[in-house]
């Protein structure tokens, strides 16, 4: 078996996406789910909470950003070796690993920020419904399209492996 650096730093790098896609993957289908559940002001009181706290976690945004910067470099490593067998798959899954996070930074971000300057105590019942629904299915379905990159993204690269 070859442990050449490549291949390790590509093995790291579809571990990763897989973790990233499974992250998004229970927010989507559980955590998403359970807040709406509680009520529209327990809900959007909960996700700031949690919010709040991902933006403050080294261990958390190394985790889940780590596909991210692992599949910047394996892309670059991908594009010098452009002829090798495998490669293109390599980087056509560093592709999609990008762009989990493009999604995170360009659309996720931006209504984490939106919920995080709306004040709970201060909304109707009928306006805490709608911040929340507005949010919750916007929000989710940009996760799912994470999800999908993450697990995309960790097969193709799985894929450009096995054919090297």
């Amino acid at each position: 078996m070859n442990t050449s650096p490549f291949v390790i730093l590509t093995s790291l790098t579809a571990l990763a996406s897989a973790a990233f896609g499974g992250m998004n993957y229970v927010f989507s289908t559980s955590v998403m789910r359970g807040l709406d559940r509680t009520g529209p002001l327990d809900a959007i009181t909960a996700m700031r909470g949690i919010n709040a706290d991902a933006n403050t976690n080294p261990a958390f945004l190394l985790g889940y950003f780590s596909a991210a910067i692992l599949a910047l470099v394996a892309g670059v490593i991908a594009v010098t070796r452009w002829n090798q067998p495998g490669i293109r798959w390599v980087l056509a899954g560093a592709f999609f690993v990008i762009l989990g996070a493009v999604i995170t930074m360009a659309f996720n971000v931006p209504l984490n920020n939106h919920l995080d300057s709306v004040n709970p105590e201060g909304l109707s019942m009928a306006d805490a419904a709608r911040e929340w629904q507005a949010y919750f299915s916007t929000w989710t379905a940009w996760n799912h399209a994470r999800t999908v990159t993450g697990f995309v993204g960790a097969g193709l690269i799985l894929v450009g492996l096995q054919n090297r």
